[in-house]
């Protein structure tokens, strides 16, 4: 259903997860593409695709019917993309909505909680790793992302109508940029360029991803 580099590109955004997002990934390739899991035998990895044929499957391209079991949903569950950025959470919601979160990553006076992140299979979903920076009094100060989509359109909408992201060019090819401006310097910005390769058969990972949310109210 999916191609080959498809899998291989995002087992690698999601390494910046930590080794248990590869794992799941490596889960999902195999029950998504029936090639073996790595690291496990095949009777450990139960399908998340339901073996009967659905009315879509002449074009897998243009629909991804997953049938989860619950075991699978649980170890890498999809979230909505409109729920996980925003900065009004804590790290008490971040721990409870995630089964698996990496810890221990300060940056200055922030500490980050990373999560492998998953909003769909739509083309216009995210797939890639998602860190909260918190203050010492548990605050959301910034978010981060980086990871892959094959069509930036709704993460472009969701940055401008929630965010107020603006475009904005510094000459860069192949590069769309859109920031938050303050006194001429940019606190939040959103990167989209064309993956290094794209082709026809990774539909899902057409665009590289980098988005950077800070709240400058919050020290």
């Amino acid at each position: 259903m999916f191609g080959r580099n498809f899998w291989l590109l995002l087992i690698l955004v999601a390494a910046i997860g930590g080794p248990y997002a590869i794992s799941q990934w490596s889960k999902l390739k195999a029950s998504w593409t029936g090639e073996p899991a790595a690291n496990s035998s095949a009777s450990s990895v139960k399908p998340l695709i339901s073996s009967t044929p659905s009315p879509s499957a002449s074009n897998p391209a243009a629909v991804s019917p997953i049938v989860a079991n619950p075991a699978a949903a649980v170890e890498m569950p999809m979230v909505d993309m409109a729920e996980v950025f925003r900065l009004n959470v804590s790290p008490t919601w971040v721990m409870s909505r995630w089964p698996r979160v990496s810890s221990g990553l300060p940056e200055e006076s922030l500490q980050g909680l990373r999560v492998a992140l998953v909003t769909g299979t739509r083309q216009d979903d995210l797939a890639g790793s998602l860190t909260y920076y918190f203050t010492p009094t548990q605050r959301c100060s910034k978010i981060t992302f980086s990871g892959t989509t094959g069509d930036p359109s709704r993460i472009t909408s969701l940055a401008v109508d929630r965010f107020g992201f603006k475009p904005f060019t510094k000459g860069e090819p192949g590069v769309t940029r859109y920031e938050i401006r303050w006194n001429g310097k940019a606190t939040s910005e959103l990167l989209i360029h064309p993956a290094a390769v794209i082709r026809a058969s990774s539909p899902y990972a057409r665009y590289e991803v980098q988005m950077v949310i800070t709240d400058p109210a919050v020290r």
